[in-house]
């Protein structure tokens, strides 16, 4: 796998500036418009009909979509649920319920307290973390590459396991530079509806 330094460089600026971007959303819009991104996600056709939902646990201090609203309504719908954790630099996904004890990870990640992994063929559908995405359904992550690598092979299984990406409309960019192994996305809820790519 050769990296392309020039795409290294440009995702890194894009990278920055879109931290900054979604840390400087005030606390009171980011709480409003992650419940609003909930509402929009638990009336998906694909999370209604799934079972096992994998989804992250929100790093609040840069200012991500708040998964809290999500959990507790796909909770109340009966989902099984798992959560992202990282293990010997690999994302693995691990069994999780709401009110769970988490403490901080490695990368300022909230990850339960009990391990638990989950068998990863049953996941049905991945509530994928983002710093920004482009029409194209290209997401644009932190850059180490977890998420690429667990979503790879779950693509293989022979089952169509929906990639949805949780976002505020303004990390929308005209284009997010890809590497040949950048994972897309089929769709990407944000406050205000969805945007599908497939």
């Amino acid at each position: 796998m050769v990296r392309d330094a020039g795409v290294a460089d440009t995702k890194k600026a894009l990278r920055s500036r879109m931290l900054a971007l979604r840390r400087s959303i005030p606390e009171h819009l980011r709480i409003e418009m992650s419940t609003a991104v909930a509402c929009h996600v638990v009336g998906l056709p694909e999370i209604i009909d799934a079972h096992h939902i994998h989804l992250y646990l929100a790093i609040l201090s840069s200012g991500e979509v708040n998964t809290a609203p999500v959990i507790d309504r796909l909770s109340t719908m009966g989902k099984e649920l798992a959560v992202p954790v990282v293990r010997d630099g690999t994302l693995v996904s691990a069994a999780f319920q709401k009110g769970d004890p988490v403490l901080p990870a490695q990368f300022g990640q909230p990850e339960p307290v009990l391990l638990s992994l989950v068998d990863e063929s049953l996941i049905d559908v991945v509530l994928i973390p983002l710093l920004a995405f482009d029409l194209k359904g290209y997401r644009l992550g932190y850059g180490k590459g977890l998420y690429d690598s667990f979503l790879r092979p779950l693509s293989r299984t022979g089952k169509r396991v929906r990639r949805i990406g949780l976002a505020f409309s303004s990390q929308m960019v005209d284009r997010v530079p890809a590497d040949e192994w950048d994972e897309g996305l089929d769709a990407v809820v944000h406050e205000d509806g969805i945007i599908r790519f497939t």
